[in-house]
């Protein structure tokens, strides 16, 4: 059976980079970045504190349009052996 979130954050120092730098060109808090993901706070502020890991194909593919990355440059599949930060399936959106 196929993991529930099978994607998860490459580097968590990446994703938080990606972040601060978008916010240069559209400035992001954690609620206008989760409004803009179609997800809620908890799910982006766990993903930006290495709370939470992994992610829904659909929430990884609109966060890295949003944050205008790549992305592979931001999440790898969940049963990849690179990654960082704790492991959790939880995520609401």
């Amino acid at each position: 059976m196929a993991p529930r979130y099978p994607y998860r954050v490459r580097d968590l120092e990446t994703l938080r980079a990606s972040v601060k730098e978008s916010k240069r060109v559209v400035p992001h808090s954690v609620r206008s970045l989760a409004e803009a993901a179609g997800s809620n706070r908890t799910t982006i502020g766990d993903l930006l504190t290495g709370d939470q890991e992994n992610v829904s194909e659909a929430l990884a593919n609109r966060l890295a349009g949003i944050l205008g990355m790549p992305f592979d440059d931001l999440f790898v599949p969940a049963s990849s052996p690179s990654g960082g930060g704790a492991s959790c399936d939880v995520e609401a959106s």
